[in-house]
Parts: structure tokens; C-alpha cells; sequence
């Protein structure tokens, strides 16, 4: 028995929001590990920056990879890597395991973004082309987001804060493990897979100042949100004296909890009007930031970091939009690969410089360099989009 074309469609979202939701758990725990543990910031900059280095690995390697085995594998390979992270952060007691953790969940982020992505566009054949473009651009903000939320709300109420989430996540893991098994295939499995693992991205044809604007876009709102992740807790502890899991999940989820209603918005505009809104949006929300962390406004930071995902929610669906438009399904998976490691490098470089003046600079500093950059990538995303029309 198979399950139908529209079934598997929302098991891949399925699998799409749960592989992220899974890698958002930990996030909210980071200061309680903190203080449980005794990890440093750098020691979180670290952890965050394996985690964006395996996911964008993932990405230029692996990209391609289920062009020739099936997209099924693949799904398969997240979950079992998701499950193998729960396993581990159930007994964390130290750094070296929790970074071995995240680097697993950012594989299984890694092929989820490329492979289950094309997977689920391939069997959307019955579905609107908004709600795909929606879902494969949200499904990272909404599902970390909502892992992160969770893990905190059972930290602060539930009994086992550091180990519930974990177990619940692994029975839910285990049955969609199973139910992956009576899905469609959409590829069939052909040779030459060991050729597909050479890096390469793939950009379509003809879309050169598409993706140059997409590239803009995730670059500014990938690089704060990475900011949000490692040192989102620190941050809430140090200049907002906000120090419960909970709070520190609110903290960080909303920067990114609005980004689906943001790509629902982007339907009712132009592409290129989305993306101006977008991030013109955007830069006002990142230096309102930045004021409220310096006078410790707890209202005025999370209300700009709600509008920073609502505006990356609205330009980043123009975008995918824009780039997944007439592409073969043997082209999505690479288009989607290039996209993500363009992300995720956005979120590494930046990662890397941080961890690395963690212990000279103050959380306000590191953050004012990600504002700039943001800001620069942002101005360069409104300029590049003019050039659509």
C-alpha cells in the first residue's frame, strides 16, 4: 500500500517542520546548560558554528545526492540522524557531546533543505504553487521556532526539563520513520550517485540577478537569526535579566515565528515590491534592536524581532518564488542546495568571527556587528531587486 500524491506532500512537510523543530530544541536549554555545565559563550559560538558548518556541508555535498538514489534515502538519513541528536542530548554533561548533537542536526537541516525540499515540490502536482513556495521557505523559521518554544515550556513546567522534550521527540521520530516507508517516490533511482557528491551548486539559467537579490535577503536575515541562536540566552540573561528557558525560547522564537505569515503576505504583492518591503522592514526592525538591547527595552526587542521575521518571512517566499519558477524537478534539489548554503553561510561566517572575539567583546558588540552586516546585505537586496521589473 502507498499513500497518494497529496498524503505524501504533507508527510514531507511533516518531516521538513519536524527535522527543524528537532534542531530548535536545544536552543532554548543553551543557558541552562550554561549554568548547569559551566559552558561559556564561546563554547555556545562553537556549537552554533558546527551546527551551521555541518548543515551547509550537507548542503554543497549531498544536494544533489537524491537526483540518483530517490528521494526516500534521504528522508530516512534525517530522521535516523535526528534521532541518533535526541539520544545524545538525553545524556549531555558536556560540550564535546553537544556539539556532536547539533553537528548531526545540522546534516539532517542540511538534506532537509535540499532533498525532502525538492521532494515535496515534486509531489505538490495538486497543491497552490504559494503554499509550496510558503513551506519551503518557512519551514526552517516556523520548525526551530516551535522546538525551541516547546523544549523551553517544558523546562520551566514540565518535570525532566533536560530530557521530556528529547523522549517525546524520539517516539513521534520513531513513527514517522515508519509511515515514510508506504510513501511515493517522485525520482527514480539511477547510477552515477558517487559523481553527485562532488561540490557543486547549480544556479538556473538566466536567474543570475534572482539569485543575487535572494542572496542579499538570506544573508541579512540568516545572520541575526544566527546571532539569535547562539547567543540569543546570553543575551536575554545579560541586558534583558530575563533568565528562564521559557523566556529565553520566547526570546529567540520571535525572530522567526511570524516569517510564515510574512510569506503568506508576500502573495498579495509583486515579487519585487515583496522584497523591497521585505527589507526595507527589516533594517528599521534590526536597529531597533539594537537600541532596546542598549536600554534594556524587553517589550521594544521582542516586537522588532517579531517584525524581522514577518519582513524575512515576505521577501524570502518572493524570492524562492522567483527562482523555483520553471525548474525541472531535476534542477530543484540543486537550486534549493545553492539557496541554502548561500543561508547558511551567512549565518558561518559571521559565526565564526564571533566565537572567536566571544571572550573580548560584550553580547552588544557582537550584535552590532551583525546589524551592520545585515544592514549592508539588506540596502544590497532592495538595490538588486529593482533590477527584476
Amino acid at each position: 500500500m502507498r499513500l497518494s500524491y497529496t498524503s505524501s506532500f504533507w508527510l514531507a512537510c511533516s518531516v521538513l517542520l519536524l527535522t527543524f523543530f528537532v534542531s530548535g530544541t536545544p536552543i532554548s536549554l543553551f543557558n541552562l546548560y550554561r549554568l548547569q555545565e559551566g559552558l561559556s559563550n564561546a563554547d555556545l559560538g562553537i556549537v552554533s558554528l558546527g551546527y551551521f558548518i555541518a548543515a551547509a556541508s550537507a548542503l554543497l555535498i549531498f544536494g544533489r545526492i537524491s537526483n540518483h538514489t530517490g528521494r526516500k534515502p534521504l528522508l530516512y538519513t534525517a530522521i535516523v540522524c535526528l534521532l541518533t541528536s535526541c539520544a545524545l542530548l538525553l545524556m549531555m554533561h558536556s560540550v564535546s557531546v553537544l556539539l556532536l548533537a547539533r553537528i548531526l542536526q545540522g546534516f539532517a537541516c542540511g538534506i532537509a533543505s535540499s532533498n525532502i525540499a525538492a521532494y515535496l515540490v515534486d509531489v505538490s502536482e495538486q497543491q497552490p504553487g504559494w503554499l509550496v513556495a510558503l513551506i519551503t521557505s518557512c519551514s526552517p523559521m516556523l520548525g526551530i521556532s516551535g522546538g525551541a518554544i516547546s523544549s523551553g515550556a517544558l523546562a520551566t513546567w514540565g518535570p525532566a526539563p533536560r530530557s521530556l522534550i528529547y523522549m517525546l521527540l524520539m517516539v513521534i521520530l520513531s513513527s514517522i520513520l515508519v509511515t515514510t516507508w508506504f510513501a511515493q517516490e517522485s525520482i527514480k533511482p539511477k547510477g552515477g550517485w558517487l559523481l553527485s557528491l562532488r561540490p557543486r551548486l547549480y544556479l538556473p539559467e538566466g536567474k543570475n540577478k534572482t539569485f543575487l537579490t535572494t542572496a542579499g535577503v538570506v544573508i541579512a536575515t540568516w545572520s541575526l537569526g544566527a546571532f539569535y541562536q547562539a547567543f540569543g540566552p546570553s543575551v536575554l540573561a545579560q541586558k534583558l535579566n530575563q533568565s528562564s528557558a521559557f523566556m529565553s525560547a520566547i526570546a529567540f522564537s520571535s525572530v522567526m515565528i511570524l516569517t510564515p505569515l510574512g510569506g503568506y503576505i508576500s502573495r498579495y504583492y509583486r515579487p519585487h515590491i515583496a522584497i523591497r518591503l521585505g527589507m526595507g522592514a527589516f533594517i528599521v526592525a534590526s536597529f531597533t534592536i539594537l537600541i532596546s538591547l542598549k536600554q534594556g527595552w524587553l517589550i521594544s526587542f521582542i516586537g522588532a524581532s517579531l517584525l524581522v521575521g514577518l519582513s524575512q518571512g515576505v521577501a524570502t517566499a518572493a524570492c524562492l518564488h522567483l527562482l523555483l519558477h520553471g525548474i525541472t524537478s531535476e534542477h530543484r534539489a540543486g537550486t534549493l542546495a545553492t539557496v541554502f548554503v548561500t543561508s547558511y553561510s551567512g549565518a558561518v561566517f559571521p559565526g565564526a568571527i564571533a566565537s572567536a572575539f566571544a571572550h573580548n567583546l560584550s553580547v552588544f558588540q557582537l550584535c552590532m556587528g551583525y546589524v551592520g552586516l545585515g544592514f549592508v546585505a539588506a540596502t544590497f537586496a532592495i538595490i538588486m531587486s529593482a533590477k527584476l521589473e
